[in-house]
């Protein structure tokens, strides 16, 4: 089915075996009888590689670039144009390519909040946010635009006073765990207790609640350790193949102009890790 005319996209990142990007997309041309159009790879790039890679892509007219960790404020310097929302978060997951300019995008701000918004009102939420990288950037972004308080925490305390100071809110080292137990909602934003490394977190269980609303952006495993150790807890939580659905969804719409079958995307996402056993 894939000719010269299929177009190409392609999730970069350092790690990228665990993506299961390519799976989700690709299920869902099928879905759209599209498949001859598009095609959904992932590439294995470091930090020092990211320039080449991107005139790579540029150079072999790809339709679209996702960006993962480490990738999503360093690839800002080779894009053409930056769209809006994208530019106040100063991170971006979806590259897109149009009539030759590679434009930026986020995505990943909708992927935290449609979840949380399901579940209950953001309004004057007292919100923590673990990590400093692009996810929480997007976070911030999401949930300062949807009226919660948002604390920064982060080893790197500087790091997160500097989102704080571009976003909104407050900044604190990840030390302090009284501030993360104060909050009503608390999101993991970094690669700790990704597989393989499934029995860390970078949290105590002891600083989680009761009553509280715990999201991981990590997917997988499904279940993390952050996650089991809030449920112990008594916290309700999410897991991050929400956040990994609905970004996936609103990068799909970017990529192909129309509406991603998410239902479709679900089910191959859920298979996947079922038969990983994760």
């Amino acid at each position: 089915m894939i000719d010269a005319k299929t177009q190409v996209c392609v999730i970069l990142g350092d790690p990228v075996a665990h993506s299961l990007s390519p799976k989700m997309h690709n299920a869902a041309y099928q879905a759209l009888g599209i498949a001859d159009r598009f095609v959904y790879l992932a590439a294995h790039v470091r930090s020092e590689e990211l320039e080449q890679a991107v005139a790579g892509a540029r150079a072999m007219k790809f339709r679209g670039i996702t960006c993962t960790i480490p990738h999503k404020t360093a690839i800002l310097r080779w894009l053409d144009d930056i769209d809006p929302i994208a530019q106040q978060i100063g991170a971006v997951n979806t590259v897109v390519c149009e009539q030759g300019r590679w434009v930026g995008y986020n995505t990943d701000w909708q992927g935290m909040i449609e979840p949380l918004k399901q579940r209950r009102s953001l309004v004057g939420a007292r919100v923590a946010v673990i990590g400093a990288g692009g996810t929480a950037r997007a976070a911030g972004f999401g949930l300062h635009r949807e009226g919660a308080q948002v604390v920064f925490l982060n080893r790197s305390v500087e790091r997160a006073r500097a989102l704080a100071d571009a976003l909104g809110g407050e900044a604190y080292a990840l030390e302090r765990s009284e501030v993360i137990a104060a909050c009503d909602i608390v999101i993991h934003t970094t690669s700790v207790g990704m597989s393989p490394e499934v029995e860390h977190s970078p949290l105590p269980a002891s600083v989680f609640r009761a009553k509280q609303l715990v999201m991981d952006a990590i997917y997988t495993p499904m279940h993390t350790r952050l996650l089991r150790d809030a449920q112990e807890q008594g916290a309700s939580v999410i897991s991050g193949i929400e956040m990994f659905l609905q970004q996936g969804a609103a990068q799909f719409a970017l990529y192909t102009g129309v509406s991603a079958p998410i239902e479709v995307m679900r089910a191959v996402v859920m298979e996947a890790l079922d038969k990983q056993g994760i």
